[in-house]
């Protein structure tokens, strides 16, 4: 599948764009957990206030799925992944703000090729810490792919990192889990509660799956939260090392 990179920019492209992330991500993101089971949507103003508050320092990548002319003149929009970057101290941080993947096209590694071609994008390619909030384990990782996972660097620095953070809705968020609490007894190990609550019938298996493999390391998703993810990576771009104050 092709994949096209770009930095957000040209207003008219932004709200082109943001249309289109808005209605792959209503159509397959989830649904909501209570008793209308009603996708979870989201509208293009809505978006841009999230993922796009700071254009200058947004990355949206997307993955187009080709096909027959005969049904339409352009490629389908099958994933898409936002990302906002912002200084920490000496460190340059790239947050995923959004990871959607369309549900026809799951398990065929598009989000690992939405990261892996975020992580070399010129304006990326700097960046020595990344992160997310995501109730998806798939997104968790896919991101651990090109990362360092270290439990205590989470520990340490996930505070003052989301304190940093430009995006609102991170900043106040309540961390979880027992990397943070000394009464955690619910199997969390690192997540924040966001009061999002959808549907978690799915993830859950897909939770199950990795755990059975060995490949899982942030505990349980309880209702109402979403994993967090926080790992330092090897920039493409050579930076200084990674000299980190603790957060208290």
């Amino acid at each position: 599948m092709p994949i096209e990179c770009l930095v957000m920019p040209q207003r008219k492209s932004q709200q082109q764009r943001s249309t289109a992330c808005a209605d792959l991500f209503s159509s397959n993101y989830s649904i909501w957990g209570d008793k209308a089971r009603q996708k979870v949507k989201m509208t293009s103003a809505r978006l841009r206030a999230q993922c796009l508050s700071h254009p200058e320092n947004t990355v949206l990548v997307t993955c187009h799925l080709q096909v027959d002319p005969l049904e339409s003149e352009r490629p389908k929009l099958c994933g898409h992944a936002f990302a906002s970057m912002w200084d920490y101290g000496e460190n340059k941080i790239g947050w995923v703000t959004q990871l959607v993947v369309d549900e026809a096209v799951r398990q065929r590694y598009v989000a690992t090729q939405l990261l892996q071609t975020l992580k070399v994008h010129a304006p990326f390619s700097r960046i020595n810490i990344v992160g997310l909030v995501s109730s998806h384990p798939a997104a968790c990782n896919a991101l651990a792919k090109y990362a360092d996972v270290d439990l205590d660097f989470i520990r340490v620095h996930a505070k003052g990192i989301l304190q940093s953070s430009p995006i609102s809705y991170l900043n106040d968020a309540q961390l979880k889990g027992v990397l943070f609490e000394d009464n955690c007894d619910n199997g969390s190990i690192s997540s924040v509660f966001t009061k999002f609550y959808v549907d978690h019938t799915e993830p859950l298996k897909v939770l199950a799956h990795y755990k059975n493999k060995g490949q899982w390391c942030l505990g349980e998703l309880a209702d109402g939260h979403e994993f967090l993810a926080i790992f330092p990576i090897t920039p493409v771009s050579p930076i200084s090392p990674i000299r980190l104050h603790n957060s208290k």
